[in-house]
């Protein structure tokens, strides 16, 4: 079980949480939902208690207050994901990952390696064993943090946005493995955005606002939507993108080999976790090294400053992007926008809830109010052609659909390639939908059909 009593906790002199008293049943499956920067994140962190988080009030968990008990016995009772799961790897493998997070908590040798396969097992990430752990794609590293806290076998899991990165036959999987823990005895939480696919497999569903938690009936899930369109294609495609024989690699093996043709518009790219999405991306923005060829209306492309005043990249980690220490100086950096760009800019920040943070630091703000400041800041831009990196990611479904609602505005004169796991919010925006397969981009056709050059 875990109980709040009277949590209270500050952020700088405003309070996120205010006396909240809750209790999160034990051996049940919850899905914790809520605006971004709500304060999710923040709550199962306090939970977990592994950073020096100062609060008032008590976070009992398993019949013992949280600031009781060692870290050895936080990390031997709860569980956690980040939503950046590349941030709380130590070791260069995941196999080396789970040796040592086992071995910090005491876990005799002769179990470890039993533990190692349960767990490589069960998070579906037995061929990622022993690969660098900074060579994974974003969904592999979800995978990766989960199969860690699936080996210290903890009675309680905390997963926040777990999910983003990963593609749905993988993300279905992996909830229906929560919810075999959760028979196990395992009390688990998850905060997640995307509330699709949790309804027939969870026991409560919370929402937290305005620093209370309120109970949802689950039955009223939404049930996910098989009738997505993403795809229409124009008669007459305009190509300006060109790729030849394109080809990359990683881990000394061949990700893809691709030769085709973009449509003006926006254009959506699938793909399963690991087949190269992110690395297409940046060997299109030259920063990575490829071989064959692209062409760029019709000129072939050479890394030189020139070519991103027309086309820049999106990072998937929002936190890579910012160039400067608050969010007034990175939506303020560079170029002057003109004035329906500054008028845009004065509605997100009105309508996403931001100019109560524009002077906070952008590395203290909630995964959601980064990618909020990051989309912002290159939205604002004038460029032809825009690279995003899972866009949605970390966003409410509020947010998700302002910024996709933006990006077809722009799509009158401007071009975008999106990668992305979640669909929804570009549902009659997107106008070409390829998939990357089989070392192949195919484009799925209108009726469903799937056709390559």
């Amino acid at each position: 079980m875990i109980e709040l009593r009277e949590l209270t906790f500050l952020c700088g002199k405003q309070p996120i949480f205010d006396k909240l008293d809750f209790t999160f049943s034990p051996q049940a499956f919850t899905l914790l939902t809520g605006a971004s920067g709500s304060g999710k994140s923040t709550l199962l962190q306090l939970i977990a208690g592994f950073s020096e988080m100062e609060y008032a009030g008590e976070i009992v968990a398993n019949g013992k207050e949280r600031r009781k008990t060692s870290i050895q016995e936080r990390a031997q009772t709860v569980g956690m994901i980040f939503q950046d799961p590349a941030k709380q790897f130590t070791m260069s493998t995941l196999r080396r990952e789970i040796t040592f997070a086992l071995e910090n908590i005491g876990c005799p040798p002769q179990e470890i390696r039993q533990r190692i396969t349960r767990a490589l097992e069960g998070g579906r990430t037995v061929e990622l064993a022993d690969r660098l752990l900074n060579s994974l794609s974003g969904g592999e590293q979800q995978r990766a943090a989960l199969s860690v806290v699936l080996a210290l076998d903890a009675p309680i899991l905390l997963l926040d946005e777990p999910f983003a990165s990963i593609d749905r036959a993988s993300r279905i999987a992996l909830i229906k493995l929560l919810a075999s823990l959760r028979k196990q005895g395992k009390t688990i939480i998850v905060s997640d955005h995307d509330v699709s696919d949790y309804q027939p497999w969870i026991d409560r569903w919370v929402e937290l606002k305005d620093g209370r938690l309120a109970e949802k009936d689950p039955r009223t899930l939404p049930e996910p939507d098989e009738t997505l369109e993403l795809c229409r294609v124009s008669e007459k495609p305009s190509n300006f993108f060109e790729l030849a024989d394109l080809r990359c690699r990683r881990n000394r093996a061949e990700l893809f080999a691709i030769t085709q043709k973009l449509q003006r518009g926006v254009t959506t790219l699938t793909g399963d976790n690991g087949t190269g999405k992110s690395t297409l991306l940046l060997a299109m923005a030259q920063c990575l090294p490829y071989r064959g060829k692209m062409y760029f209306h019709k000129q072939r492309i050479k890394k030189r400053p020139k070519l991103y005043e027309q086309l820049s990249l999106v990072f998937q980690a929002a936190e890579k992007q910012f160039v400067t220490l608050t969010p007034r100086e990175e939506l303020a950096y560079g170029t002057a926008p003109d004035a329906d760009t500054q008028e845009k800019i004065t509605e997100a920040l009105e309508v996403l809830h931001l100019n109560a943070v524009l002077e906070n630091s952008l590395f203290h703000l909630s995964e959601g109010q980064k990618k909020m400041i990051q989309l912002i800041s290159m939205l604002s831009l004038p460029r032809e052609f825009l690279l995003l990196d899972e866009p949605f990611s970390g966003l409410d479904a509020h947010a998700a659909r302002f910024f996709a609602e933006w990006i077809k505005e722009k799509s009158q004169e401007e071009d975008f390639l999106i990668v992305t796991h979640r669909l929804a919010p570009l549902q009659g925006i997107s106008s070409d939908h390829l998939e990357l397969k089989n070392r192949q981009l195919v484009r799925c056709g209108a009726e469903g059909g799937e056709s390559g050059e």
